[in-house]
Order: structure tokens, then sequence, then C-alpha cells
């Protein structure tokens, strides 16, 4: 039988008109491009990966084309605004176009590139700017059936929606943004695993109980052992699964975890995760599986304390979901400041690099119907350099010094426990990572010009710059330089081979600072994932999988890279089983 494939764009751009004046489109037309000269001119907007280089054509005083010649966005989450943002500007004659939800950077920085290129051809860019006026669209009522609603389209929402179809029921999947993938999708696509058949292929002697031996040691006895042993226990046969729905993995397994021996970060092809989330989208369209893209959930509908389904809203359409199960997988809520407040202050302030997606929808919802919330002040966090230094700076050359201007730890110190020592030791959510010459760079440079590095030729001068205390920052690097001399670290025990004198100026400070790429804390689940009111009971109907269930896995020290997304693939393929389960006893 062949299987319908659809997906629904629930409204092609989402609008974020910043001006109130309209005007009528024949005579901003007219006005706004009137005495340009026929051509094709170049501009360049700034967006979430760097420069975005965009051509715009003109001929007899209309914009007959606009195209992206270069960018470095993210695949898969700029997709859509580099589709649509110039194919808008085209058709409305104007630069008062729609952002795409979950790409407003990339769709800013089109409409940058194309300001810049019509403000070389001599256009109104006002003008150009003023919104049109547009005929009232009626609100519509849009009402669907589902076995299954799986709100959320990351690792953990696509996971569940394919093995829910593949048994056959009628599911929907809702995702508020104009793109699949969240958060999996910004990363590199790492996921941990034990005694895994890429890991069998090159000699790797790994299993099960080490891994969750592992995972439970960081916990420090305030996480679910159980759930942590199951992640361990399905992994393997998650990445046969995963290799079953087409995804590709590199031979390259790493560990994310110094401490983590042995090495079981598998990486998928390209080290991206989009190449995770594609294969996954194209699986769930081929079983049938329903994307309605650009709608937010927004309720949970109850009847007499059983899940009925979902209200949720697109541009101009209120949207009723009617379904005996619904799986949450939302994602995190650091990009909701209440939120963060609320369940995880010591990283309120914190920058962070997730989906735009995570803004504790979920959370909102099952809080909304009773859930009980769980959590313990806990996020991916890890204090980094920001912007053009990420990365490439966080090296062991250097030496950390607090904002005070004193050396605190041994800077070698596994990626996972960096944060929590930052913390204990300075009592500030940030540090300095000071280089000489010898640590100059691309991506010192880059800091340089974001403003996230400081150069200056004496350690005083650059003390000043920063805020720190000369006398304390000149002593921690001359201390720093006695013990690279001595080749032993008595204050924090770093490798000898890991230092080198910071002498030759000029000297660098690069400020590091907290950023988040996930949170810990949501709605209480068990080993079905099903949803636990407060008095500890399922609530029927409701399960959740991915991000939102973690509450309970992580305690301050996250184990490493490839955890996540672990726990992801593991939940949502539990929460399917579940709600399928559940589904077949209303029979």
């Amino acid at each position: 039988m062949r299987k319908r494939i659809q997906i629904i764009l629930a409204a092609l751009l989402i609008f974020s008109m910043t001006a109130c004046a309209k005007t009528p489109a024949a005579e901003t037309e007219a006005s706004a491009l009137s005495g340009v000269q026929d051509g094709v001119y170049e501009g360049v907007g700034t967006g979430h990966g760097g420069e975005v280089n965009v051509e715009v054509e003109i001929k007899q005083e209309k914009i007959t084309q606009v195209s992206v010649k270069e960018h470095q966005e993210t695949a898969g989450i700029s997709d859509k605004a580099l589709e649509t943002i110039p194919a808008a500007i085209v058709e409305t004659q104007s630069l008062a176009v729609d952002t795409v939800s979950g790409a407003t950077e990339s769709s800013n920085a089109i409409l940058e590139g194309a300001a810049a290129a019509l403000t070389q051809a001599k256009a109104d860019i006002e003008l150009l700017k003023t919104p049109r006026e547009t005929p009232d669209t009626p609100r519509e009522t849009i009402e669907k059936e589902a076995d299954i609603v799986v709100i959320g389209g990351g690792a953990a929402g696509l996971t569940a929606a394919i093995e829910a179809s593949a048994d056959g029921a009628n599911v929907i999947l809702i995702e508020k943004t104009g793109s699949l993938g969240g958060s999996t999708a910004l990363s590199e696509g790492r996921i941990l695993a034990a005694d895994s058949v890429l890991q069998r292929e090159q000699g790797i002697e790994d299993s099960p109980e080490l891994f969750a031996d592992f995972m439970i040691s960081m916990g420090d006895g305030l996480v679910n052992e159980d759930k942590l042993r199951l992640i361990a226990e399905n992994s393997s046969a998650n990445i046969d699964w995963l290799i079953a729905q087409g995804v590709s993995f590199s031979d390259e397994i790493t560990t994310p975890n110094p401490a983590m021996k042995p090495n079981r970060g598998l990486i998928v092809e390209g080290k991206t995760g989009v190449n995770l989330i594609k294969p996954l989208e194209a699986r769930a369209l081929e079983q049938g599986v329903e994307i309605l893209l650009e709608t937010r959930g927004t309720h949970l509908i109850v009847n007499d304390g059983v899940i009925a389904g979902v209200q949720a809203e697109q541009k101009n359409a209120d949207v009723t979901l009617n379904a005996p199960a619904v799986i949450l997988a939302t994602g995190g809520y650091d990009r909701n400041p209440e939120l963060m407040q609320e369940y995880s202050p010591t990283y309120a302030n914190a920058r962070t690099n997730t989906g735009a997606g995570n803004t504790g929808d979920g959370l909102i919802m099952a809080r909304e119907i009773g859930a009980n919330i769980i959590g313990n002040d806990s996020a991916i966090a890890q204090i980094l350099p920001y912007g053009g230094a990420l990365g490439e700076l966080f090296t062991y050359s250097g030496l950390f010094v607090s904002v005070k201007g004193e050396r605190f730890m041994d800077e070698s110190s596994p990626r996972p426990v960096r944060t929590p020592i930052v913390l204990r030791e300075t009592g500030a959510p940030e540090f300095f990572i000071i280089l000489d010459n010898a640590g100059e760079s691309e991506g010192l440079n880059a800091a340089l010009e974001d403003g996230s590095a400081y150069k200056a030729d004496t350690l005083e001068a650059l003390a000043s710059l920063t805020g720190m205390d000369a006398e304390r920052l000149t002593a921690s690097v001359n201390r720093y330089n006695e013990l690279a001399i001595s080749g032993n670290d008595e204050d924090f025990g770093k490798a000898a081979e890991l230092m080198s004198e910071v002498t030759a100026a000029p000297y660098y400070a690069v400020r590091c600072t907290m950023n988040t790429a996930g949170t810990f804390g949501g709605p209480q689940t068990n080993l079905k994932y099903e949803v636990l009111d407060t008095t500890g009971q399922a609530i029927p109907g409701l399960y959740a999988a991915g991000e939102v269930s973690t509450g309970d896995l992580i305690n301050k020290e996250y184990p490493g890279s490839g955890t996540s997304i672990a726990n992801c693939i593991n939940s949502g393929r539990i929460a399917a089983a579940s709600a399928l389960a559940y589904g077949k006893t209303l029979k």
C-alpha cells in the first residue's frame, strides 16, 4: 500500500513587523525604486554563523531576483529562511517581509544584506521597509484526529513519531519553529553508546555496566540510577536503530571526557546534528507522520483527568488535535528567563547555544495540569570563550585566572568538571584565559574583534582593560611561570608537558562566560516515560521524552557531549512504546 507522504507548513513565514505605518503597495513600488538603474547589486548581512552575502538584481525599476551567494548559517535550521526570504522580497517588492520562526538571525541577515545592496542602488530603503497594507485574514479553526500527538520536532520527537507510526499508529507531530531538529541540529551529532557495533568494529571493548557506572558516578547520589542504566543498556540497540533509519556515522569514536574510558562518543557523518535529523525526518514522512511546522502547542486537553489531545496555534489558525496520547518532546527552557530563574537560577544569566524552541513549553503545559516538576538547579553549562574565540582558545597553553586575577585550577581539567570548579573556587560565572604571543591565532583575532578578548603590552595594562587587580594578576603569572620552569605544578597539579611560560608580550586575556546547551528540569517521569502528577501517579495518556524529561538524570556535572542525544533516542523510543501500549488498552 502506497504510504501517504505529507508535510504541512502551517504558515509560510512568521511575521515580525517592526513599523506601524502602512503604505499601499503600488505607491511603495513606484517611489522606492524610482530612477534605480538596472544592474546587480551586492550587500552583506551578519547572521548566526557570520557574513551572509546577498545579490539583488533590478530591471526596469523592479526587484527581479534576490540570491544568497555565500553564507555560514546552520544547515537545516536556516534552509527555509534562505529559500523564502529572497522569494518574499521579490514577490512583495519590499523589505518588510516576515522572518522565519526559529531562523530569525538568518532571516534578518538576508534582509540586512538585501538592504545594503539596495542602498548601493540608491533605492528608498525606508520606504522599502514600510509594511504594506494587507487585507485582514480571518482566523481559521482547524481540528484533526490522531492516535498520538508528538509536540516537538527534535531528535526525541522524531524518534517517538517514527516508532509509533511504524506500529501503524496515526501520528501528528507539531513543531513551533519553521524547521525540524531543535538543539540537536545545532550540535555535532555526537551520541554516547556502549558495546555498539561501531566500537566492536574498531576493537573497543566496552559494556553497558561501565557506561552506566560512569554516568551515575557524576550524580552525587541525586540522579535516577535506574534511568541511567536503561540508557546504557539500550544504547547499543539504539545505535542499530539509528543506522536502520538511515543515519550514517563516521569512523571517529572519541571520549568527550578524559575520565570516561573506553571511548564511546560516536559522531554522525559530517560532524553535524543535521545529518542525524534529516534521515529521521525522511523516515517519519515515509511512514505517514503528518508534520505541522510553525504550530505551537499551548495547552493539553484533559477530560476527567485523562489526556484527550492538544490545543495549538498557528499564525492565522487555532488548532485542536484530538488524541488519547500525547508525547512532550519540547526541549528545555534556557531561552525562557522566568523558568531559568525558577528552576536553574545558577545559570539564569548565561548565554545559550540551544535551539530557538527551548522556551519550556512542555514544562508549562504539563505543570498546568498538575504534573510534578522536578530539577536541581542544573544545566548543560560550561564557562567558555564566546563568539570568535569559542573552542579554539580553550587550550592548555595559558593559565586561568578569576575576575580578580588569581589562578584557581588545573587548566587541563575535563570540560564537564570545569564549570563546577569555577563556580566553587571563584564564586563567579566567568574567568579569563591569560596568553602571551605564543597563543596568537585566527580565533584570538576574532575574539579581539568581537570584544571577548583584550590585548596589552604589559600585564598591568591588561589588568586595567579587564578590571582585574594588577598585583594579583602579575603575581599569578609569575607564579605560573615558576611552576612551568620547575616542571612541577605544586598548586593545582597540571601536567608539566602542558605548561609553558607566559612571558612574551603582547599579552592577551580571553573572557570566558557561562553558556548553556540545555537544561535539566521538567515533568517527572517513570521508567515508561509516563508523566507523573504531584502524588506520584501517572497521568493517563501523557508522556515525555528528550530534554524535557531529564530532571532526574543530571546533577550539576554533565557526563559529556553525547549524553543528551543518547537520552533523546532512548526516551523517544520508550515513550512511543508506552503510548502505543496505552492506546491498545482503549480499544
